[in-house]
């Protein structure tokens, strides 16, 4: 890591994702085993500095797509960069925006998202849900690799909106509510604790260096909301159910 980093910054959430996405790539790599990549992982989404993150990425290699995050470019982690604009730069820039508006509408492109179903990915998802609707709540959501699926409630009525969102929300169709339905606040999730869950599911379920398929995060009747980690070999598939505190309620092995 560079000498020139300013090690005491605060760290974003967005920077915990991009740690996050560095150590899945590693444990993909084989550079982590599944422990090491659990324990990182949840460290990770913990860390309150750049420090900290450095300390978990240090001895890992740098896939391409990542070098240019503020991570792991450290002139991107000197915020007055930000406001040393000269005034003639800023000038060039609004009137580029002013002639160029028109032709963006016609290129614009949902933003890539990392895989669902790891906690970078749960964690990027959670940012753009409360970024784009201004709260964390849901009916179920259920992530998978490339995309999520959501059903939300319409205001007050008694319809639910079906959502999916691969980079960007899109509204399929609605339908009723069923009676007793109750929203989950995505905001209790201890994200730190299912990012190791989620890490260590392949191993706890006795299939080490398979994926996390999907995870489901519903409300079930008369008894709190659960997360359900479900993890795929050909036929085969376990889940491991806990609570949106990461605390275990149950261990399906494969059959």
């Amino acid at each position: 890591m560079a000498e020139n980093r300013n090690q005491g910054m605060r760290a974003r959430d967005s920077d915990r994702v991009d740690a996050c996405a560095l150590l899945d790539n590693a444990r993909a790599q084989g550079e982590l085993t599944e422990a090491e990549h659990a324990r990182r992982t949840a460290d990770a989404m913990q860390a309150r500095t750049f420090g900290a993150l450095d300390v978990l990425i240090s001895d890992l290699q740098i896939p391409r797509n990542l070098v240019g995050t503020p991570l792991l470019h450290p002139p991107r982690r000197n915020s007055a960069l930000r406001w040393k604009i000269a005034a003639g730069a800023l000038s060039v820039a609004l009137l580029a925006g002013a002639l160029g508006g028109c032709l963006a509408r016609a290129t614009v492109s949902k933003p890539a998202m990392p895989d669902a179903t790891t906690p970078a990915g749960l964690a990027s998802f959670l940012a753009a849900y409360r970024n784009h609707y201004g709260d964390a709540v849901a009916d179920e959501v259920t992530l998978f690799p490339t995309y999520v699926v959501v059903e939300r409630r319409v205001g007050q009525t008694d319809t639910s909106d079906h959502i999916r969102y691969d980079g960007g929300f899109d509204s399929m169709d609605n339908s009723t509510r069923m009676s007793g339905t109750d929203s989950i606040d995505l905001a209790t999730l201890d994200l730190p604790k299912l990012a190791g869950l989620i890490a260590g599911a392949p191993q706890t379920l006795s299939m080490p260096g398979r994926a996390v398929s999907h995870i489901d995060i519903e409300h079930r009747t008369g008894k709190d909301p659960v997360v359900s980690i479900y993890v795929a070999n050909g036929s085969k598939t376990g889940y491991l159910q806990v609570s949106l505190q990461g605390e275990p309620i149950q261990v399906n092995l494969p059959q």
